[in-house]
Order: structure tokens, then C-alpha cells, then sequence
């Protein structure tokens, strides 16, 4: 696992702020028109343009980073991006880029909003026993997007007052993160605005089965699926008083999982195999995420001794994660050795031989084998980020910052690889470089008056002679201070 550096401050906008963003001339509906029903789908142009949308989307996901608890992990977030861009490949009315992300969460949710911005929560990757049932999750959510539900609620919520809609917008934005504060928020609206509301998101949710079933369908996985891992979830609700959390923002009637299984039973039978891939990430997030590693240690030493099969190794796997977490080194190396032998090419053996070998200080060895993924694979971010890391702990700097100075070109807002430039430059000695380095990391996550700050320092660290580079630093600050005058006009 990569070392993370915490960026800790105030952030300067919250996201519930967010909601109020869209001037109310935006929902000012002619007399004539109270009538007309949005078109469905495709529309929400009046209430909220694609280009805000794609605004505000960028917005959230900063957002995410300076408040939520991403799980920052190579291995997790290529798996993600790989996952969730087959299936938005096959999604209908996609209008801009998809951004997945992992929280660190004890419970099922998910959750997907402006700009094509898709949230999962880390529990929600363990319950899911499937590649399929996952992405039936990640199908729905990038069905929200694509049909632009958030912002046809908004045209729904036109026709009463701009201040309601507001209000009840971000009622709904809250739902998404923390449902059971959300659904308070509901609450506090009339009667009348709070059943349309309720009626409309289960119209929207209804449409997101349908849609992202058939997305699922076209990327190859298995429709079964959806309707295993929803009624497993339906099931949760039935022997307990309080709900999952997923429940509260994704109403799920028997009406809707009667729907699923009638549309998945309705299709002519096909073999689907399971991709070793998803176990091994969900092995990872398990071993992660959840728990001590002391409590893994001696679950899957005793697991052990009963697995066969890609069961054994995934058990191997995961006892070796929690080996290193313990700093047990060689014992952990033992085992990925092991594995290494059945699998060289695996990334996640790759990976987990870095963080043993690094504790072990071996480093000329270490460095010797990432030069050899390297050159096969010279872009991947699971070896140039491991390489880059190994490197820092080596105190080879200038190699490391050579690396992710020419990942970040192609990758500019990789926030972990600028993460560990930071490092590599502070290890270095070189001022000036870190302090522009710490600047994107706060500005990645709002802070653009920090980010301001920190660019003033390096500026001031840097030689007088050195005007291009002065003047470089000069445009970011300007850049930053834009940016900064955007949030505030929105």
C-alpha cells in the first residue's frame, strides 16, 4: 500500500452550499406551460445546463477529496475506472467524462450526482459476491447520470418556488451521502412537495433499473446480477427495524424487485464467468478496510487450511496484506513469492512484494523488478506509483520525481501521484518544487486560498535569475484566484 499524506484544513465550501448555486431566474416557468411534464431522459437543459453540471460535478469531486474518506489505492481505483468505463462504453446519452470513487464506509451505499460523478461505498464492494452484482450497482448509478436525474428533479420542482426547490434539492444531495440525515431534511418540506418528491425519485428509480439492466446486458455481464444482490438487500430490510442505508436513497419496493426479476427471468439463458479480478479487489478492500489485521491475520491463517483453489490464493493474498499492515515482512514476502509463481504478471502480488520489500530495506531488488514491469507496462499507475514510492523510501528523488513528473502529464489530476511528488521533492530539499506541488494537492481539494499561499512561498524560493519559472508560478496563482472568484459567483 502506498503511504498517504493527509492534507488537513478548513474546507472553504461545503457541498450542501452546492444546491443553491443555480440563480432562481433558472426556474421561472411561463403560466401556459405549468402543464407540460419534462421530457424524459434527456432534458433538465432549462433547470441546469450541461456545462454547469460538468462545473459543479468538478466541484464535488474536489469536494470529495478535502471531506470525504476516498480510499486513495491504485489497485482500487484502475479496477474502478476500468469497470466503470465498460459500462458507460454501452450507456446511452453520456455527456462527458465518468470519475468513480471508493469511500471508506461500514455500509451499503452508492451514490451518483453532477458530472458524472459515481460514489461507492467500501462496504458496498464486500457485500457484493459477484463482478456482475457489483456492476449492476455501478449500471444504475451511471444510469442516474446519463438521465439527469438530479437535475429533472429540479424542473420537477420548478413549478413551485425557487426557494422550495432549492431547499428540496439539497434534501436530496444530503440523502445521497448521509440518508438517514437526508431523509429528515425531506421532512421538513410540505406534505405535498415532500409526496411528489418521494414519487418522483421512485420514478427515477424505477428507470435506472430499467436502463442500467440493459447497459449491464450490453457490457457482458450477467443480469442475474442485479436481482441477487437487490434482493439480498431488500432481504437486510426484512429481518431488521432499521434499513441499510442504500434503502434510504434507493427506495425499494417489492413492486421494483418484482420488475427486476420479471425482465431478468424474461431473458434467453446464457453462461457468464466470473472475473478472478473482482475478487481479488474485494479480498484487498476486505483485508483494507475492515478491522484489525491482526483480526485478518487469524482469520485467514485458520481459513487456510481448509481453501483450495482460486480460494487459497485469494486467502494467501489477503493473509499477506495483513502480514505487512503488521510489519511482519518476511513472512509476508514468503507468501507473495508463493503467488508470484503462479502468477507473475499479477499487480496485486506486484504491489504487495513492494510494500514487503520496502520494509525489509531491499531495495536495489525492488527497484530492479519495478524497471522490469516498467518497461512492459510504462503507463500503468499501480507500477509507476509503487515504483515512484519505492524510490522515495530509497532516497532516489531525482528518479522519482522524473517518474511522476511524466505520469502527471499524462494524468494531471491524479491526486495520489501528486501526493507522493510532494514527498519526493521534500525528501530533495527542493523548496520551491514542493510547495508547487502542495499547492495542486489543496487545490484538488478546494483550498484554493491555501493552494494561493503555498505558490507565494515557492515563489518567493525561487532563485530571482530563474524568470521563466517565476513567471509560471505567477500564472498559477492567477489560475487559482479565478477559480477561487467562480466558487464564490456560483
Amino acid at each position: 500500500m502506498i503511504r498517504q499524506t493527509i492534507c488537513k484544513y478548513l474546507p472553504q465550501i461545503v457541498l450542501f452550499a452546492l444546491t443553491f448555486s443555480i440563480a432562481p431566474s433558472a426556474y421561472s416557468v411561463n403560466q401556459q406551460d405549468k402543464n407540460i411534464l419534462p421530457e424524459m431522459g434527456t432534458v433538465a437543459s432549462s433547470t441546469l445546463s450541461i456545462e454547469k453540471e460538468k462545473i459543479m460535478g468538478d466541484i464535488i469531486r474536489r469536494q470529495l477529496r478535502a471531506q470525504a474518506p476516498v480510499i486513495y489505492d491504485p489497485l482500487l481505483s484502475e479496477y474502478l475506472s476500468h469497470l466503470g468505463n465498460k459500462l458507460v462504453a454501452k450507456a446511452d446519452d453520456v455527456k462527458y467524462p465518468f470519475h468513480f470513487f471508493a469511500l471508506k464506509e461500514p455500509s451499503l451505499n452508492a451514490f451518483a450526482t453532477f458530472g458524472g460523478t459515481v460514489v461507492i461505498h467500501s462496504e458496498t464492494l464486500i457485500e457484493a459476491q459477484t463482478e456482475s452484482e457489483f456492476a449492476s450497482v455501478l449500471a444504475h448509478e451511471i444510469a442516474h447520470v446519463t438521465q439527469r436525474h438530479i437535475a429533472r428533479k429540479g424542473e420537477l420542482n420548478a413549478r413551485s418556488s425557487a426557494a422550495s426547490m432549492a431547499a428540496l434539492l439539497g434534501s436530496v444531495i444530503l440523502t445521497m451521502i448521509n440518508p438517514s440525515v437526508g431523509t429528515a431534511a425531506l421532512m421538513t418540506t410540505t406534505g405535498a412537495q415532500q409526496q411528489m418528491a418521494l414519487n418522483y425519485t421512485r420514478h427515477h428509480e424505477k428507470e435506472a433499473d430499467r436502463i442500467g439492466l440493459q447497459t449491464l446486458i450490453q457490457a457482458g455481464f450477467n443480469p442475474k446480477g442485479a436481482e441477487t444482490f437487490f434482493g439480498r438487500l431488500a432481504e437486510q430490510q426484512r429481518y431488521t427495524t432499521k434499513k441499510p442505508p442504500m434503502l434510504y436513497s434507493h427506495p425499494l419496493p417489492e413492486a421494483r424487485m418484482a420488475d427486476i426479476k420479471a425482465r431478468v427471468d424474461s431473458l434467453p439463458y446464457r453462461f457468464y464467468s466470473d472475473n478472478d479480478e473482482f475478487q481479488f479487489i474485494r479480498t484487498r478492500t476486505l483485508t483494507r478496510n475492515t478491522l484489525a489485521p491482526d483480526y485478518h491475520e487469524k482469520a485467514f491463517k485458520h481459513h487456510l487450511k481448509s481453501a483450495q483453489g482460486l480460494d487459497k490464493i485469494l486467502t494467501q493474498y489477503g493473509l499477506a496484506l495483513a502480514l505487512i499492515d503488521l510489519k511482519k515482512y518476511s513472512e509476508a514476502k514468503a507468501l507473495i513469492d508463493e503467488l508470484l509463481t503462479l502468477d507473475p504478471n499479477n499487480l496485486h502480488f506486484v504491489d504487495a512484494l513492494t510494500d514487503a520489500m520496502i520494509g525489509l530495506n531491499k531495495f536495489d531488488e525492488i527497484f530492479t523488478l519495478l524497471d522490469n514491469y516498467l518497461q512492459k507496462r510504462p503507463n500503468n499507475q499501480v507500477i509507476v506509483l509503487n515504483y515512484a514510492n519505492a524510490l522515495t523510501y530509497g532516497k532516489q528523488y531525482n528518479q522519482a520525481i522524473d517518474l511522476l513528473k511524466d505520469f502527471i502529464l499524462l494524468y494531471p489530476e491524479h491526486h495520489l501521484a501528486w501526493q507522493l511528488l510532494t514527498e519526493a521533492y521534500l525528501g530533495n530539499e527542493q523548496a520551491s518544487q514542493y510547495h508547487q506541488a502542495k499547492a495542486e494537492v489543496y487545490a484538488q481539494k478546494l483550498g484554493y486560498l491555501i493552494a494561493i499561499d503555498e505558490l507565494h512561498t515557492g515563489y518567493n524560493k525561487t532563485p530571482k535569475e530563474n524568470i521563466a519559472d517565476r513567471k509560471r508560478i505567477s500564472a498559477r496563482i492567477k489560475q487559482f484566484r479565478e477559480a477561487q472568484d467562480k466558487l464564490t459567483q456560483l
